[in-house]
């Protein structure tokens, strides 16, 4: 059993050793400097030490594990908003800070990211939209379970991004997940109602539509339906967005269109589209991403109609949707 150090002992003879001594000697000075925020001057005065001495036993007391630093970016998880939540009658809210160096689609994704693995376990299978702000996800996504990945709904061209994009998200995920992957090789919408249905016909689609049925989590990005706010968009006929408008459809969700009441919107062009069906996406925990940005009735319709448990969106249309829906 090692003695006491004497009064006169040097302090440096307790850092020679690995003991109960020494590592108290290192946590005393670690509380003064970093608890008490004294320099190492002033420590090494304190205890008859040199300055470079107090400098070597505060990087061992790191190294022997007696401080510990933690630092936590209040960006890489976003702040949780419970009364918005309730208001929007869903599980969570989570309102992301953007970094300086990405634009706001990676931020969205980065918390999507962050959120993934808090809901899902090994042989779970999680469905994936395709957006311009999921396609960031592979980038962020870190320590996932070994899940089966499940493409939602085939690629349409938007700016900045190709119809190969979709596929490429669907198989990044899977590489990252080591599961198995059910692709969807088909557009989103096409042409005509016989061109779709010859589509749902094959062996590929139909595996992956019915993959469909047995998720645990779909990830899913909610569009304005507007230009610009939903890739579906400009896919549609003159005749169709007339239709679309007399229905009052206000919000688009992997390729479902919706009221403001959170009605699916019927007999518009849901015949041209192939991709999951709205009672699969309601069967499953949904993580919703908003990106646009001055369209919160599109968000509201997409969670009144039950196809959002945890919501992911800016610090502005938080405000917006908390004015909206009277949220003090």
């Amino acid at each position: 059993m090692p003695q006491d150090r004497r009064p006169d002992e040097p302090a440096e003879a307790a850092a020679q050793h690995p003991d109960r001594r020494a590592l108290a000697l290192m946590a005393e000075l670690a509380g003064e400097h970093y608890l008490d925020g004294r320099s190492k001057v002033e420590i090494a005065r304190r205890h008859r030490l040199s300055r470079f001495q107090v400098a070597r036993l505060l990087d061992q007391a790191r190294d022997e594990g007696v401080v510990r630093i933690t630092i936590v970016n209040p960006s890489d998880s976003g702040a949780d908003h419970a009364d918005l939540a309730a208001a929007l009658g869903v599980s969570s809210v989570t309102v992301v800070a953007q970094r300086s160096d990405e634009t706001m689609r990676s931020a969205l994704a980065r918390q999507v990211a962050h959120l993934l693995p808090l809901g899902l376990h090994d042989g779970a299978r999680l469905g994936v939209s395709w957006s311009r702000t999921l396609s960031h996800l592979p980038e962020h996504l870190e320590g996932m379970p070994k899940v089966d990945i499940v493409q939602l709904v085939g690629p349409l061209s938007a700016p900045g991004s190709s119809t190969a994009d979709s596929s490429t998200l669907v198989h990044r995920l899977g590489a990252r997940a080591g599961g198995q992957v059910w692709p969807l090789p088909t557009p989103l919408i096409v042409d005509s109602a016989a061109v779709a249905a010859a589509l749902r016909g094959t062996d590929e689609v139909r595996a992956a539509l019915e993959a469909a049925d047995e998720m645990d989590v779909a990830v899913v990005s909610i569009g304005a339906w507007h230009p610009g706010g939903s890739t579906l968009w400009g896919r549609f006929s003159e005749e169709e967005h007339r239709r679309a408008r007399e229905a009052g459809v206000v919000a688009e969700c992997s390729g479902i269109l919706l009221d403001e009441s959170g009605g699916v919107v019927e007999s518009v062009m849901e015949d041209r589209v192939v991709g999951v069906y709205p009672a699969q996406l309601r069967r499953s925990r949904v993580v919703a991403v908003a990106p646009a940005v001055g369209q919160p009735a599109a968000v509201i319709a997409a969670a009144r109609g039950s196809f959002v448990d945890d919501l992911v969106i800016s610090a502005e249309l938080a405000d917006q949707l908390a004015e909206m829906l009277d949220v003090r």
